[in-house]
């Protein structure tokens, strides 16, 4: 179907007929050269305007460059022009789930279901957006389908197991989290050492090595002191930017810290990280909660932000690069409102990406962005602990700020992230840590008007 297409090879001669455009395009579509490949489609539906495999297959390039609302414009034209194209409709559902349009999303799939039911790589489309909706148990019944029909990727069963997580049955989705290692994203490392299963280590040595990103490192470092309780030699090996921080923090006794990309001695044993929440069987009351489990060292970053009302810390967005980047980030100008609230210092710790907002939007004298002065995370940490709150989109900084037992308010999208669960406004991992989620998704201004009138009534000298 068109949205298996996987891309494109161009031709200097100037095609005349649609077939021999199409068939261009076709080629250059499936050698990956998408670009070129959105061009020829361009020009064949400015020629053949009631094509509708041609605005179909301009729908799946233009989603494969991150150009989902032009993608969705672009499938809504073809299936409009037929509708009997199974794929189309479920390419215009993947399409509308990008730009967070869930509810049509899903009559999308229910439409190219109608057409093709035995699809089942179309049940596991539609049990993405059920899960996105908060439909839990019909989300995971649709992944089921979806195998029953022999659509067995690798990829559902993550994404079944991100459900399990999402709806709170942390130790069956831990188990089932193991399948990160047959995506392409993510090789095992260091297969040539035995996996550690949770036994005592008796005088062995184990390698505890990171993945993912520096949140998920922060969120798991909590499991270390358990790890060192079972005996035997740890070494965990750091992402360069948490090291100077993890070598100050009292979880770091009896643990030796290796930097990521140097070598690292023998080991009888090894496991990834985020590996220890399945080892230790962790349910929603069993998590490892016992405080703060961070602190920066002694010396940092001055923050030089009068403190004579309350300092609030901002971060706006994400590394660009996330998956889930575009839901879960927003611009300065949207926090506006916030920063028009009088006898309150705002101060910016975003880095790289948006990093120029304040400036841009000549916002800063409403807010001092700092983030490029901080070195790694032990200066954000250090930061952070003379701050009164963090107000921070879902990002490695309120992760830190959790550790570090600072009080942080996370702004959450309509489909949250696994660890954020459903339906709670406080999280089993962070005591610190409150929630304002999405009740609309992309609806950010409202998530800022609740978060404005729970400032003006929050009562900073007790910090409640």
């Amino acid at each position: 179907m068109a949205g298996e297409l996987k891309i494109s090879a161009p031709s200097s001669a100037t095609p005349s007929t649609l077939n021999e455009l199409f068939a261009k395009a076709i080629e250059q579509h499936q050698a990956g050269r998408m670009e070129r490949a959105i061009e020829l489609y361009r020009h064949l539906v400015s020629q053949f305007p009631g094509y509708a495999p041609a605005w179909n297959n301009l729908g799946v390039a233009l989603r494969a460059t991150d150009k989902f609302a032009a993608a969705a414009s672009a499938l809504r034209r073809g299936t409009a022009l037929y509708d009997q194209d199974a794929g189309a409709w479920s390419n215009l559902g993947n399409a509308l789930r990008a730009i967070g349009e869930y509810e049509e999303a899903a009559r999308a799939h229910e439409k190219s279901l109608s057409i093709d039911p035995e699809a089942g790589r179309v049940h596991y489309n539609l049990a993405l957006v059920r899960r996105d909706l908060g439909d839990l148990d019909t989300a995971i019944a649709g992944f089921a389908e979806a195998e029953a029909r022999g659509f067995k990727s690798s990829e559902m069963f993550w994404d079944r197991a991100l459900t399990h997580l999402v709806a709170g049955d942390l130790e069956y989705g831990f188990r089932e989290y193991e399948w990160r290692w047959q995506l392409p994203e993510s090789p095992p490392r260091y297969s040539d050492i035995p996996a550690w299963d949770g036994d005592a280590l008796e005088g062995k040595t184990l390698l505890v090595h990171t993945e993912q990103g520096f949140g998920d490192a922060i969120q798991f470092l909590r499991y270390l002191p358990i790890v060192a309780a079972r005996g035997g030699r740890v070494v965990y090996e750091c992402p360069q930017p948490l090291i100077r921080l993890v070598r100050n923090s009292p979880l770091s006794e009896n643990i030796e810290l290796v930097e990521q990309g140097t070598a690292v001695a023998q080991a009888d044993y090894q496991i990834a990280l985020l590996s220890l929440a399945r080892v230790f069987k962790t349910s929603l009351a069993t998590i490892p909660s016992d405080g703060p489990y961070l602190q920066p060292p002694a010396d940092g970053p001055k923050l030089q932000v009068p403190s004579d009302g309350p300092r609030i810390g901002l971060v706006w967005a994400g590394k660009p690069t996330h998956k889930n980047n575009r839901n879960r980030s927003i611009s300065l100008e949207t926090l506006l409102p916030l920063l028009e609230l009088p006898n309150m210092r705002f101060v910016g710790l975003q880095k790289g990406d948006g990093a120029d907002q304040p400036k841009i939007l000549g916002a800063d004298a409403l807010v001092i962005n700092i983030g490029e002065r901080m070195r790694d995370f032990a200066d954000t940490a250090f930061i952070l602990k003379q701050l009164d709150l963090l107000i921070s989109v879902d990002t490695s900084v309120v992760h830190l700020a959790g550790a570090l037992g600072v009080p942080a308010w996370t702004l959450i999208p309509y489909s949250p992230d696994w660890r954020w669960l459903y339906g709670r406004d406080d999280t089993p991992w962070y005591e610190s840590v409150r929630l304002f989620r999405q009740n609309t998704p992309r609806d950010w201004p409202e998530v800022i008007e609740r978060i404005v009138a729970t400032l003006k009534v929050t009562d900073f000298a007790g910090k409640k």
